[in-house]
């Protein structure tokens, strides 16, 4: 596991669309000054990533970090049309 920078983990949320929070599927979104941040459908659960506490891990498979003292796991989705 090594770690990566807030900026690097900011650059990869640029090219996400969804993510796998905790095994829940969010969605990607910024706010009005670009900083980064990942709600439900409802918009109703929101967790801001502009700043996380201590370092940010990645993985094989995903970016492991803390939010307020609360562990937080992102698997990156991928999204694909199939329309025939």
């Amino acid at each position: 596991m090594r770690t990566i920078s807030l900026e690097t983990f900011h650059d990869l949320l640029g090219d996400a669309y969804a993510v796998s929070l905790n095994d829940t599927l969010y969605f990607v979104g910024y706010d009005n000054d670009g900083n980064p941040y990942v709600s439900d459908n409802d918009g109703g659960d929101y967790i801001d990533l502009s700043s996380v506490d201590g370092d940010i891990e990645l993985d094989d498979y995903a970016v492991s970090f803390f939010v307020g003292g609360d562990p937080v796991r992102i698997l990156f989705l991928t999204i694909k049309d199939v329309t025939v």
